[in-house]
């Protein structure tokens, strides 16, 4: 009876144990991490605006990328003069080799890049497969696929210099592919693949590559009533050999779950950019982080799950019945 008194108490003080030394680990930072230099594509609203304003709060000398000049602007006004707005497109070529080489002039001469954060992207439809056109998937892989590659690749000399940090916005997407965002799906399970090739190559450098999986959050990339409309708009315009296939009943049941989303999404983004300030700045940074209950107790589980479980719990319904 004791003796086992006396184990239980010995697993429980080495589990508290373990716990606060590995929260002690986690809190520790880089020396002088918030004198660093900090790109953050994607920062016209979202992860990327907030993730701007707190490095820019924390002294981080960020350079924020954003598509449009309405939201240079305002990124001018509410931080300080460190922060510096860029015009940024992930998708040209030009405008990535422009904003390169305004870094280049700003940065300090041997100091480099400390970090860069992909986190610019996109979701134009939900919808099933048999939908999508090809300006679809090349929207799609532009930005959040090709984007990544090319701003990273672009970025290289600078976090050579820097001993950079490349967070990269993945998704629970890339745990799981949802039916209805096969694109999106596609440049999730890219980023990974890239992400993990990258660490892997500069190993034994001083950059490294982390990703940031977000589940369900509240953001502009996900507008349910817009995202409904784009839906019934394309079902419209379809050919008559595919949208026979297609009820109405199962028409509704696809709309009604675009526009029940933000029941299920998480409005505390802080989150996520909780997580990406932790993968560019801790001493001892994870190479995933799962963000969000439903990523972290749902998806994540479920992507390990045997295969005939996982596809029929998340099957489309037959589409010939009406």
């Amino acid at each position: 009876m004791f003796g086992s008194v006396a184990v239980a108490l010995t697993c429980c003080a080495v589990f508290v144990v373990l716990y606060a030394f590995n929260a002690y680990r986690r809190s520790l930072r880089l020396p002088e991490w918030n004198q660093r230099y900090v790109l953050v594509t994607g920062c016209d609203s979202g992860f990327g605006r907030l993730l701007a304003k707190q490095l820019d709060k924390a002294g981080v000398h960020v350079f924020a990328g954003c598509l449009n000049k309405k939201s240079e602007l305002g990124l001018k006004q509410k931080c300080s003069k460190r922060l510096k707005p860029i015009s940024l497109d992930v998708t040209s070529g030009e405008s990535i080799a422009e904003a390169v080489e305004y870094m280049a002039n700003i940065i300090p001469k041997g100091q480099g890049l400390g970090g860069l954060v992909n986190n610019a992207g996109v979701f134009p439809i939900s919808a099933p497969l048999e939908w999508l056109t090809k300006q679809d998937y090349d929207l799609t892989f532009a930005v959040n696929l090709h984007g990544v590659i090319d701003v990273t690749t672009a970025c290289l000399p600078l976090l050579r210099v820097g001993s950079g940090r490349v967070v990269s916005v993945s998704s629970d997407a890339a745990l799981f592919a949802w039916p209805g965002g096969c694109a999106y799906n596609i440049t999730k399970w890219g980023i990974e693949a890239f992400t993990d090739t990258f660490r892997r190559e500069f190993y034994n450098t001083d950059m490294s590559a982390h990703l940031v999986q977000p589940g369900a959050f509240q953001t502009s990339i996900v507008l349910p009533q817009m995202m409904a409309k784009k839906f019934r708009d394309r079902f419209a315009s379809l050919p008559d050999h595919i949208s026979q296939h297609y009820g109405n009943k199962f028409i509704n049941a696809w709309k009604d779950n675009i526009l029940n989303l933000p029941n299920i999404q998480d409005t505390d983004i802080s989150k996520v950019t909780d997580a990406m300030t932790h993968a560019l700045f801790a001493m001892y940074p994870l190479a995933r982080y799962r963000v969000g209950t439903d990523c972290r107790f749902l998806w994540w589980p479920l992507s390990m799950a045997p295969l005939w479980f996982s596809d029929w719990l998340y099957s489309l319904p037959r589409t010939d019945l009406k």
